[in-house]
């Protein structure tokens, strides 16, 4: 099993259109089969609150990092197409497309 981390800002006044999004996507009935689709076999969101503005950061527990991102961005999924379009128009960015530059660098791990 693989982690796979990474921190995206959120825009002035979206944090709560970022929550208002999860708490419906955590309702969708495809959920589960939206993560096992894609290796995952835990997802968490943190909302971590800094001086320069809100951060969300993302943990996936995977089988295989980039199959899994390759598999949410071409994903004709209801529940994976909807929150693309909504994550692109709450943070700015297009989740379908690959994260720039290179994933994070573990710098810590216990035990």
């Amino acid at each position: 099993m693989a982690i796979l981390s990474f921190a995206i800002p959120v825009p002035p006044g979206k944090t709560k259109d970022l929550e208002q999004h999860l708490a419906e996507a955590t309702k969708h009935e495809d959920l589960d089969e939206a993560f096992r689709s894609q290796g995952i076999s835990r997802e968490s969101w943190h909302l971590q609150q800094t001086p320069q503005g809100d951060l969300l950061i993302l943990v996936f527990d995977c089988d295989d990092p980039l199959f899994m991102l390759k598999e949410y961005s071409e994903s004709e999924r209801p529940l994976l197409v909807w929150q693309r379009e909504c994550l692109k128009d709450i943070l700015g960015i297009d989740l379908s497309d690959a994260p720039p530059g290179l994933p994070s660098t573990l710098l810590f791990d216990w035990p």
